[in-house]
C-alpha cells in the first residue's frame, strides 16, 4: 500500500490472488514432429511406451460450483452443470484444463499459450495519476496526447463488418463542440426532458443564485471533491444558509483590503476557501439525480458569431446539434454540445486493430462498467453516433467522452516471455496442438466427466458479481523494480506470470465496500448455487502411448499439489478440492484395438508412482536442475499447498478511507516468495523521504520439499534497518512465532 507521501504504509497489500512465474527456460520434449509416438504405434517394451488409465476422487474441501451454461441471458442463476441423465457432473473439458495448466506449470512448458488476446493492448485514462502513485510518466504521456486543444468532436459510424470511420464536426469558432453546464439547461427550459438524464434537481439553482467563492490570490483553482452522503431536504435547506452566511463574510474579509502574500491571513483565507468550496461540493452531492445515466440526443441550438450558445431562438445562427452526457463523476456539472457532421472533409477511417483494441477494453472492464451500451460502436451500417477523437502518432484515439482512454504503446504479447522457436514441449505433446507450422497433433489425454457420488447435501445460495480482477490494474500484473517509476505498458516490461487463486477455509461472502457489489449494479449479480463441501466426484483420465517421463508427470500433476481450485467463485474460497484415491492401471497388451476385450488392466501399486516422477525430474534436471525447487514449481505448490491465515486474500476495496490498500494505490502485490519464504524486495524502498536498496537475504530451502527450513538466529540479525519495509513486520513476526512453535 503507498501513502500519501510516497512512501508505504505498514499494511500487507493484499488480493485474492498471486502469481506463478513463467518458466526462465522451456522444456523441449521432443525436437522434431517426426520424433512424436504415432498414434498407431503399439507399445512394446522396446520403445517404452505407456497406455492405461488413471481413477480418482474429487472431493470438494469448500463449496463448489461448476456452471453449466445459460440460454437466457437475463437468467441470474448460476446452477451446477448436470449431464442427460440430470447428475452432477464437472465436465471433462473442465479438467482437463485443470491437469493442463498445472502440467504446463511443473512440466516448464510454454504457458504463454493460455493468454487470450496477445495482439491487443489496453487502454487508459491518465487523469488522476500522480506522482506519490509512481505513475507520472504514463501520465505525462497521456497529457501530451489528451489536452482541450487536442480534443476534436465527430460521428463514427460503421461502413462494414468491422470497419468504421469518423466523420470531423463542423468548426464553428475554431471549435467542433463546447461544454454546456446543467444551470444553463435548466435555466433556458431543456431540463426537465424525458430523453436527457440530469445529473442533479433543480435545487442545483438555489446555490447557484448564490455564487462560488473567488480564490484568495491567483492561479488557485478550487480543491477536490470531498466524498459526502446524500443527506435530507432540511439539512440541504440549513447548509445553503450557512454556506450564504459563509461565503458574504469571506467576500467582505477578502475585498477589506490587499491580503499580503506569504502572510497569515492568506493562510486563513486560503483554508476557509477551501471549507466554502467543501460546503459547496457538499451541497451538490445533496442535490445529486438518483436516476442519472448517460445519453445521446439532439437539439437545435443558436451559435453567436462570439462564442455565445443558447437555445433561445434569435440570438445567432441555428444549427442542429447532438447533446450527450457520460459517466457521472464527483464535480461533473457540464454536458458536452457537439456540432453538426461535416460533410465537406474527408471521413477518418479506423485502423482494424484500433476497433478491435477498443472492443477488448470494454470487454476487459466488464461488470465494472455501468451502461455499457452507451459506450459500444454503432452496429448499424450509416448510424451516426457523436464521439470525441484526438490523432497522434498515426493513430486514432476515439470514445465517447473528451476525456478519453488511450491506447498503451505495446500489446500483451510485448510482456510475455520469448523462448527459442522449434521443438514441442510435454504440454504440446501429451494433450496435443494445431496449427504449429502447418501441422496439427491428437492429444494422448481422455479425461471422462467427473460424476457425483450418491445424494450430494443442501444446495447453497450466494449473491455475487461474476468477472475476473482488472487487467486495468498492470502495476498489479507487471513486474516491478522501482517503486517511484511503476512500469506499464507503454514501458519495456514483463507480465509476472500466471494468475492463481489463493486457499480459503472456506467461501466467504464479498466484500460490500466492492464497486462490483454496490446496489447500482444489481443488474449484473449472479445468484451462485453451490454444492456443499464433502461433496465427492469419481473420474478417470485416459492416457495412450506415454513415456514412462510423461507419465511421471502426469502422476505429478495430480499428487504434487495438495489442493485445486475448480469452477466459479475462486476468488471468493469456493471450488477448493482435493484429489484423492488415485490408483494407475496399466494396460497389459500392446495394442488394445485388437485386443479389446482381453486381460483386465494391471494395476500399479502406490509405492511404484515414485519410478515415473524419478524418471521425469531426471529430465528436467538439464533445464532446471531440481523441478520441485524451481521457482515456478516451488511457488505454485505454496499456493496449493494450504490456507495461510496471515496473508489477507480479499479483493482490495476502491478507497482508502478505511485506512486499508486500494485499488487507487497501484502498489503491486508483493511475491509469493516475499509473503511465504521473507525473500528481499526487489524495488527501491522510499522511507524517510531516500531510497534504499533492499540487501539480498540467503534462502534455507529444504532438499525434499522446497520450503524453508528454520532458519538462522544470524538471518534476522543481519537486516539493516530500512532493507525491508514496514508492511512485512507483522509477517516476520508471525514467521517467527511459526519457527519456534
Amino acid at each position: 500500500m503507498r501513502s500519501g507521501n510516497g512512501g508505504m504504509s505498514s499494511g500487507l497489500a493484499y488480493a485474492p490472488y498471486n502469481f506463478v512465474p513463467f518458466p526462465e527456460k522451456r522444456k523441449v520434449r521432443y525436437e522434431k514432429f517426426e520424433d512424436l509416438p504415432k498414434h498407431d504405434e503399439a507399445c512394446t517394451a522396446e520403445n517404452g511406451l505407456l497406455s492405461g488409465e488413471l481413477t480418482f476422487r474429487i472431493v470438494a474441501k469448500t463449496p463448489i460450483l461448476v456452471a453449466q451454461g445459460n440460454k437466457d441471458k437475463n437468467d441470474r442463476n448460476r446452477k451446477f452443470n448436470q449431464n442427460v441423465f440430470s447428475c452432477y457432473e464437472i465436465p471433462g473439458s473442465t479438467l482437463r484444463g485443470l491437469i493442463r495448466n498445472a502440467a504446463g506449470i511443473i512440466g516448464h512448458s510454454d504457458l504463454r499459450e493460455g493468454v487470450d488476446n496477445q495482439k491487443n493492448t489496453l487502454m487508459y485514462r491518465g487523469l488522476t495519476d500522480a506522482t506519490n502513485k509512481g505513475l507520472k510518466g504514463r501520465k505525462k504521456e497521456y497529457e501530451r496526447i489528451i489536452s482541450k486543444d487536442r480534443v476534436m468532436a465527430g460521428y463514427i459510424r460503421m461502413t462494414g463488418k468491422d470497419s468504421y470511420e469518423i466523420i470531423p464536426a463542423e468548426k464553428i469558432n475554431e471549435k467542433t463542440f463546447t461544454f454546456i453546464r446543467e444551470q444553463q439547461l435548466y435555466k433556458e427550459g431543456v431540463l426537465p426532458a424525458s430523453d436527457i438524464k440530469s445529473m442533479y434537481t433543480r435545487d442545483l439553482l438555489e446555490i447557484e443564485k448564490i455564487g462560488r467563492p473567488k480564490p484568495p490570490r491567483k492561479r488557485m483553482g478550487p480543491p477536490k471533491a470531498r466524498r459526502t452522503e446524500r443527506v435530507g431536504d432540511s439539512y440541504k435547506r440549513a447548509l445553503l444558509s450557512q454556506y450564504k452566511e459563509r461565503l458574504d463574510a469571506y467576500h467582505t474579509r477578502l475585498n477589506r483590503h490587499a491580503v499580503q502574500p506569504g502572510g497569515q491571513e492568506l493562510v486563513q483565507l486560503e483554508s476557509e476557501y477551501h471549507d466554502l468550496y467543501g460546503m459547496y461540493y457538499s451541497y451538490l452531492r445533496a442535490c445529486q439525480s438518483k436516476h442519472y445515466a448517460p445519453y445521446m440526443t439532439r437539439r437545435t441550438v443558436y451559435i453567436s458569431g462570439n462564442g455565445v450558445y443558447t437555445f433561445q431562438p434569435g440570438r445567432g445562427t441555428r444549427y442542429e446539434c447532438a447533446l450527450m452526457s457520460s459517466g457521472f463523476m464527483q464535480k461533473k456539472q457540464s454536458h458536452y454540445l457537439i456540432h453538426p457532421a461535416d460533410t465537406r472533409v474527408k471521413p477518418i477511417p479506423l485502423r482494424l486493430e484500433e476497433v478491435h483494441w477498443y472492443r477488448y477494453d470494454l470487454t476487459v472492464k466488464g461488470n465494472r462498467l455501468k451502461f455499457k451500451e452507451f459506450y459500444r460502436l454503432p452496429e448499424r451500417k450509416d448510424e451516426l453516433k457523436p464521439c470525441f477523437y484526438v490523432r497522434d502518432g498515426g493513430f486514432t484515439f476515439f470514445g465517447f467522452t473528451p476525456n478519453l482512454r488511450v491506447f498503451y504503446r505495446n500489446t500483451i504479447e510485448a510482456g510475455l516471455p520469448k523462448y527459442p522457436d522449434g521443438g514441442f514441449d510435454y504440454v504440446q505433446a501429451m494433450f496435443g496442438f494445431t496449427g504449429a507450422n502447418d501441422r496439427s497433433y491428437a492429444g494422448r489425454l481422455s479425461f471422462r466427466s467427473a460424476i457425483v457420488e450418491g445424494e450430494p447435501g443442501k444446495i447453497r445460495e450466494e449473491e455475487v458479481i461474476p468477472g475476473q480482477p482488472s487487467l486495468t490494474a498492470v502495476a498489479m500484473y507487471i513486474k516491478q523494480n522501482n517503486a517511484d517509476e511503476l512500469k506499464t505498458l507503454n514501458d519495456d516490461y514483463e507480465w509476472r506470470g500466471i494468475k492463481q487463486y489463493w486457499l480459503k477455509p472456506d467461501f466467504e461472502r464479498p466484500e460490500k465496500n466492492l464497486k462490483s457489489t454496490q446496489k447500482d449494479n444489481d443488474d449484473v449479480k449472479a445468484v451462485l448455487h453451490l454444492l456443499p463441501k464433502g461433496t465427492v466426484f469419481t473420474t478417470s483420465i485416459r492416457f495412450e502411448r506415454l513415456h514412462k517421463d510423461e507419465l511421471g508427470l502426469l502422476l505429478a500433476a495430480l499428487t504434487w499439489p495438495k489442493h485445486q481450485t475448480v469452477g466459479m467463485g475462486k476468488p471468493y474460497g469456493a471450488g477448493c478440492v482435493t484429489f484423492e484415491d488415485i490408483r494407475l492401471y496399466l494396460d497389459n497388451v500392446p495394442y488394445r484395438l485388437d485386443q479389446f476385450f482381453q486381460d483386465c488392466p494391471e494395476e500399479v501399486p502406490r509405492e511404484r508412482f515414485g519410478e515415473f516422477i524419478d524418471s521425469f525430474c531426471e529430465r528436467m534436471k538439464p533445464v532446471c536442475g531440481d523441478v520441485k525447487q524451481s521457482e515456478p514449481v516451488r511457488v505454485y505448490l505454496a499456493m496449493r499447498e494450504k490456507v495461510y491465515d496471515h496473508i489477507d486474500k480479499r479483493y482490495m476495496p476502491l478507497s482508502e478511507r478505511d485506512g486499508k490498500p486500494a485499488y487507487q494505490s497501484l502498489w503491486p502485490l508483493p511475491t509469493v516468495g516475499q509473503l511465504l519464504w521473507n525473500e528481499p524486495i526487489a524495488a527501491k524502498e522510499i522511507a524517510a523521504g531516500r531510497q534504499q536498496e533492499s540487501k539480498p537475504v540467503k534462502k534455507h530451502q529444504s532438499a525434499s520439499n522446497g520450503y524453508p527450513n528454520k532458519p538462522h538466529k544470524q538471518r534476522h540479525q543481519s537486516r539493516q534497518s530500512g532493507a525491508f519495509d514496514e508492511r512485512w513486520a507483522d509477517l516476520l513476526k508471525w514467521k517467527n512465532k511459526q519457527d519456534k512453535g
